[in-house]
């Protein structure tokens, strides 16, 4: 029987890490982090940034590669571009622990959320995250 390997998380690691690092490079009020969006969020609220897995390829059994979205939620346009910006600009300087390298980024989206008509700006990058020993 070969070892049991499973994936790693990266977006969790990635979420957890831009919110230590980004509430202190940005304008007050600090974004909220999660893996979501908040059900109850509305533009009235402290901006909010959604770290999603998108998938991808893997090297299996060494390694994934999932494609990381950033999603940023706020009252206005510059504000949501601000932060994103600091997102990518920190996830491509940054060495994020638990995350072997971060490649590939788009440049940013904007758009506007016709669910709660907050102004979203995203991007994605890839994680290569190796596996982890079951």
């Amino acid at each position: 029987m070969k070892p049991l390997r499973t994936p790693a998380d990266p977006a969790k690691t990635i979420k957890d890490y831009l919110a230590a690092v980004v509430p202190g490079l940005v304008d007050a009020p600090a974004p909220e982090f999660g893996m979501t969006l908040r059900a109850d969020w509305k533009p009235t609220s402290a901006p909010a940034v959604a770290v999603f897995d998108d998938g991808g390829p893997n090297r299996w059994p060494v390694a994934t590669a999932p494609t990381i979205r950033i999603t940023v939620w706020s009252n206005g346009r510059d504000r949501s571009r601000q932060i994103a910006g600091v997102c990518l600009g920190v996830l491509l300087s940054h060495r994020v622990p638990g995350v072997a390298t971060i490649t590939q980024p788009t440049a940013l989206l904007e758009a506007v959320d016709s669910h709660n008509t907050g102004r979203m700006c995203s991007f994605t990058v890839r994680a290569l995250a190796r596996t982890l020993a079951g």
